[in-house]
């Protein structure tokens, strides 16, 4: 099997990949939405989901429509720029979320007086400027702008945010060092910020390889003979990153863990839960039925002695 071009191996690791995407963020904006998770920071966390929810039910199925039909049917522009959307709206997203992070470590009475509009001003804006720099790749095919512009406002677009997040969370770690979280609030905005750094960890390890390689084909004239295969990799890495999210809520967020188990009424969990059981005891019947048989013997003996 030749894997430098697309095949049947791609196909379905593409397409499973993509199903995983479309399930895992539907489920994790629903969780989000529920009455006792809807809280104001976790609205950023469902604006996250929703973008990378764009990516299992658009993105990648006009990727795999361009590369298997070779343009025909679905040309190169429409998906790039599908694909720019996207992608950018999670790394304007991302930096959103580390800004106010750092608000709600630092400054904890300014931010719990946060009004409703700062979340929908945070929110807004990172759709805003992703549709602005997805419109440079219409620019590029239409020759309105050159290689090199639209190389420099992808560099400027992927950096800035990424800075801001790393500087971000540097000054939230060395707030931290400075003194140990002794309240509940403050035990849990400390939980979450971690949560939220692992989210861009993940992301920077998932996303950024592949736009490096963008940039790097496109400067060096050298460097592309690079397989095809290792193209198909590394933007499956970048697409991982849209199911990544899920997999860290489910690890780090035990309220979130309850709700997606309380999803499915038939899991043990349930069962066990409505049943007035505590998942991993087991026989917890027993010590009744050793109180009953016991007692049973004693009222015999006291009748026959």
């Amino acid at each position: 099997m030749d894997f430098n071009k697309w095949n049947t191996f791609w196909t379905v690791s593409y397409g499973v990949m993509a199903l995983l995407i479309i399930v895992g963020n539907t489920l994790s904006i629903l969780i989000l939405l529920k009455r006792k998770l809807r809280k104001r920071p976790h609205f950023l966390l469902i604006s996250l989901a929703i973008a990378d929810l764009l990516v299992g039910l658009f993105a990648m199925p006009i990727y795999m429509t361009t590369v298997i039909s070779d343009q025909k049917l679905v040309s190169k522009l429409v998906s790039d720029c599908v694909d720019m959307f996207t992608g950018f709206s999670s790394v304007f997203t991302l930096a959103v979320i580390s800004l106010e992070r750092l608000n709600a470590i630092v400054r904890p009475l300014r931010h719990r007086q946060l009004a409703l509009r700062s979340y929908v001003v945070g929110i807004v804006t990172p759709w805003i400027l992703s549709c602005m720099v997805a419109s440079t790749r219409v620019l590029l095919g239409f020759v309105f702008i050159t290689i090199q512009q639209f190389l420099i406002v992808i560099i400027i677009s992927l950096s800035t945010p990424l800075l801001t997040s790393c500087f971000a969370y540097c000054i939230i770690w060395k707030k931290q060092r400075t003194r140990i979280p002794n309240r509940f609030r403050e035990r849990h905005e400390s939980r979450f910020s971690k949560t939220v750094f692992l989210i861009t960890g993940t992301f920077i390890l998932t996303w950024v390889p592949f736009q490096v390689l963008v940039i790097v084909l496109n400067k060096c004239f050298s460097c592309r003979n690079v397989p095809v295969a290792v193209v198909f990799v590394i933007k499956l890495l970048q697409f991982s990153n849209s199911i990544v999210n899920f997999l860290i809520y489910c690890f780090r967020m035990p309220s979130y863990r309850r709700a997606l188990l309380a999803i499915f009424p038939g899991c043990r969990y349930n069962r066990d839960r409505n049943q007035g059981v505590f998942p991993f005891v087991e026989n917890p019947t027993s010590s009744i039925n050793l109180i009953s048989f016991s007692s049973t013997q004693s009222l015999y003996r006291a009748r026959h002695p």
